[in-house]
């Protein structure tokens, strides 16, 4: 019974235009960070959440989520006021991660010094499942340390982007095998 139940709710949620989706997940979105009881700022008119979340021990950011133009959007600056001696190494980290992201991109904002990172997916997938929204800001957030993480080996170790990138892609094939 449980499963017709699920079944015709993401009929009814298909069948709805896209400003009735759009309504939808911003709805979905908002319980969720009622339900988990996240330091959030809700925008209703921009239907955007600004969250805190710590990046690292003691290091918190602000993550941002968005519902529009046909997508769910999260977006994090995960270092501000990088030196500008390592603008080229932080070029060549980004690309690397741009590389290998399945999903999201790294921007190297030169203009106002910071390093960001963005994701995004299409409003289907959180309308038809709405797990979805907690797994993509999961995602989003664990992508998202791996980043800082790798930004700050470069700024405090001086580590080659190269290795930097090689090490993490190392360690998450390791956890892979381990998860299997």
């Amino acid at each position: 019974m449980n499963k017709i139940k699920i079944y015709l709710i993401r009929i009814y949620r298909l069948l709805l235009n896209y400003e009735k989706q759009e309504e939808v997940i911003w709805k979905d979105i908002k319980k969720l960070h009622a339900d988990c009881g996240w330091r959030s700022g809700v925008y209703e008119n921009d239907k955007y959440i600004e969250t805190v979340f710590e990046i690292s021990k003691e290091t918190p950011v602000v993550f941002h989520y968005i519902v529009g133009k046909y997508s769910f959007h999260c977006s994090v600056k995960i270092l501000e006021n990088y030196p500008l001696d390592l603008t080229t190494d932080f070029f060549i980290l980004a690309t690397h991660f741009n590389n290998v992201l399945s999903d999201g991109v790294v921007i190297v904002n030169v203009n106002n010094h910071y390093i960001e990172y963005h994701h995004k997916v299409n409003l289907l997938l959180p309308l038809l499942y709405r797990n979805e929204i907690y797994s993509q800001i999961i995602r989003h957030y664990d992508t998202a340390r791996d980043i800082y993480e790798a930004f700050q080996r470069l700024i405090n170790e001086n580590e080659s982007p190269a290795i930097i990138i090689a090490d993490i892609l190392n360690r998450n094939n390791n956890q892979e095998k381990k998860d299997k």
